[in-house]
This record gives structure tokens, C-alpha cells and sequence, in this order.
């Protein structure tokens, strides 16, 4: 079947479909040409194409022996996989329908065993903790044997800035320990964060936010594959709204071409806007207005009901302020405030009076 979503559809699957990032994909390509394999970093905003480009890279390198010496693991979904349901066997995954099982599900049972092997040999009882789930399940692909007469395999973590600085230096000893079978390619959203020690293992290459030139000409070649009928002002509209966002921008141009004929200004902004962003918008007029009840409750419900994270709510509220038009002055006063409240989250344990701590500075801000 054809894939429903055209940001599935439109995938990158050769270097020639790379939109806006020629230096990255030169560099890459020359390496898969030279058949020059090291540990490497991809840095970037989201919807750049860095999965994409480490899916062409691994394909152009590995070639025949792809299948056998490839994996990508997203760290985020390991982590989230809970021990009771990394423990079913491989004999219980079996009895389910194949489309409601995944690949991860039947490579985490094998992981469970292990770690729980190994915490055995330690002379520890006990289920594993998650922390040791996302140890075993990257040492374990990196530390068997290849398959193939291509000698080296490639390990890709994506979301890897979701590893604890103890998790990195946990990979900082496996990439050493199995340097000479495994290579590792991390992607990540910037290198805030990130252990030294690893950075210099790696090679780095970065991919920008693409320019609303080149999501414009992605948009205005899809639409014509699609006979989607668009204008300028709508071509304009996405390449702004998907702030350098790809996958956010196809998507947008097939959620507004599902709901009007024409694709124009209006269309966009009309169905791009998320019920995230409205909320705040309003949440943000009633803390300027003063109405400080009506801020609150709709700030309780995007946390308690919609289930938003706080760091979430945070980054939106940024973006609705430097959309304002406010003096120069007082919108760096609030910027500052916001990255103030964002930075105490990470260190308090009641993001909700944080968050209404920083409605309360917006009303006083924008009140003097």
C-alpha cells in the first residue's frame, strides 16, 4: 500500500532527494564512496533529514550486508519500554498478529534476558532497571560478531540526547571495548550536553534548519506531484509556520489541501495552528489582561488533561511572546524570565507553580 502520510511518502531515499542540506550530504557521500566508516554525530533541528541521511549512508556503505549489520535504536522508545513488557518471551510474541508486534518488541526480549543475566552473574535478583535495559541494548548488537564479509556494523541512536551523562559514560566504554566491530552514529538535536569524552570519538556533521527558499521549492514540487493547487501566498505561509521544518512542512500542505480546494494563506494558518498553541495564546492574553483565574485553569488543563509536558507549555509560550508586537525591551525582559522558568524546571519538582510563577512576571512585566 501506499503510504497515507506524504512526509512517509517523500522520505529521502538517495542523496539526490536531500533538500537544503549539500554540505552535510556531500561529506556523506563521500565517506559511504570511500568506504570510510567512523563513529559520527548528526546535529540538528527536527525535520532536517538526519535519520534519513543515516538510512541513505548506512545503505551506500554496507550495501549487501545492510540488513545484518545495521540497527537503529531509538533511545526514547527503549527507555519507555517497561520491564513487564520487555520480559515476554520470544514464544509470547509469536502468538501475537504480526502488525501488533515490532521489531523492537522481539529485540527487547532477547535484551531482558541478558541484562537480567547479567545482573544474576553479579550476584543481583531482581528485574532490571531501565537504566540497564538501554546499556544492554546497545552493548549487545555492538558486541556480536559480523555476518558478512563487510567486517564492521553500524549502531545508529537516534534521540540519543535522551542519555543520562551515566549512560554516556557507559557508551563511551563501549565504544572503546568494540571499536574494532561497531561504529556508532548518534543523532541528536544539538551537542548541549553532551560528555566530551564522546565528542571527541566522533565525527561531526551538522544539519541546519532548511531556508524558507528550499522548503518553498519542497512544497511547490510536492504539490505538483500531488495536483495539489497552491499559490505563493500559501507556499509562503508553510515555509514560515514550518520554521526550516521539513516533515512539518509536508504535512501542513496535506492537512491544508485535505480541507480546501485551494491551497492559500488563509487555509494554512487555519489548520496549522494546534490546540497546544491556541490554548497558550489565550493563556498568555489573560496573563497580560490580568484575568489570572481564567490563565490557570487553562494551564491546568493542558497539563493535567492534555497531557503537555512543562517544557512543552515552556517552549510555546516562547513563541507566542516573540510573536507579539512588544517593545524591545520588555520582550527580553520576558525572554530572560521564560529561559529563567525553564531552567528551574529541570531543577524543581512542581512545574505547574513554575509555570504560574512565570504568567504572574508576564502580567507584572507587561503591567509597569
Amino acid at each position: 500500500m501506499e503510504p497515507l502520510l506524504w512526509c512517509v511518502k517523500y522520505r529521502p531515499r538517495s542523496w539526490d532527494d536531500f533538500v537544503g542540506q549539500d554540505r552535510a550530504i556531500n561529506q556523506l557521500r563521500g565517506l559511504a564512496a570511500s568506504k570510510t566508516l567512523t563513529n559520527m554525530i548528526f546535529y540538528g533541528p527536527v525535520g532536517t533529514g538526519k535519520s534519513a541521511a543515516a538510512e541513505v549512508f548506512a545503505r551506500e556503505l554496507l550495501g549487501a550486508s545492510y540488513d545484518s549489520n545495521y540497527m537503529m535504536l531509538n533511545i526514547r522508545d527503549v527507555w519507555d519500554t517497561p520491564a513487564s513488557k520487555a520480559k515476554r518471551s520470544v514464544q509470547d510474541l509469536a502468538k501475537i498478529e504480526r502488525g501488533k508486534r515490532s521489531r523492537l518488541d522481539e529485540y527487547m526480549s532477547v535484551i531482558y534476558r541478558e541484562a537480567k543475566a547479567a545482573r544474576s552473574a553479579r550476584g543481583r535478583s531482581g528485574e532490571p532497571t531501565r537504566t540497564q535495559l538501554v546499556q544492554e541494548a546497545i552493548r549487545f548488537f555492538a558486541s556480536t560478531a559480523t555476518v558478512s564479509d563487510f567486517s564492521v556494523k553500524l549502531l545508529v541512536l537516534d534521540d540519543a540526547d535522551a542519555l543520562t551523562f551515566s549512560l554516556q559514560q557507559a557508551l563511551r566504554r563501549t565504544m572503546e571495548m568494540y571499536s574494532d566491530i561497531c561504529r556508532f552514529l548518534l543523532i541528536t538535536p544539538s551537542l548541549a550536553g553532551w560528555s566530551p569524552a564522546i565528542l571527541s570519538r566522533c565525527n561531526i556533521v551538522r544539519f541546519p534548519g532548511a531556508s524558507e527558499d528550499d522548503v518553498s521549492s519542497l512544497v511547490e514540487g510536492i504539490a505538483k506531484r500531488e495536483s495539489v493547487k497552491v499559490d505563493e501566498g500559501g507556499i509562503r505561509a508553510i515555509a514560515k509556520e514550518s520554521n526550516g521544518d521539513m516533515r512539518k512542512a509536508i504535512n501542513l500542505l496535506q492537512v491544508a489541501a485535505a480541507a480546501s480546494p485551494v491551497v492559500n494563506e488563509d487555509a494554512v494558518y487555519e489548520n496549522s495552528e494546534t490546540l497546544l498553541a491556541s490554548t497558550v495564546r489565550k493563556i498568555v492574553s489573560s496573563s497580560i489582561a490580568g484575568d489570572y483565574d481564567s490563565a490557570r485553569k487553562n494551564l491546568r488543563r493542558l497539563l493535567a488533561l492534555e497531557g503537555y509536558s512543562p517544557q512543552e507549555i515552556c517552549l510555546e509560550i516562547e513563541r507566542d511572546i516573540v510573536k507579539r508586537p512588544l517593545e524591545p525591551r520588555l520582550m527580553e525582559q520576558i525572554l530572560d524570565r521564560i529561559a529563567e522558568i525553564d531552567f528551574r524546571m529541570t531543577q524543581g519538582k512542581n512545574a505547574f507553580i513554575h509555570l504560574t510563577a512565570l504568567l504572574a512576571s508576564i502580567r507584572a512585566m507587561t503591567a509597569s
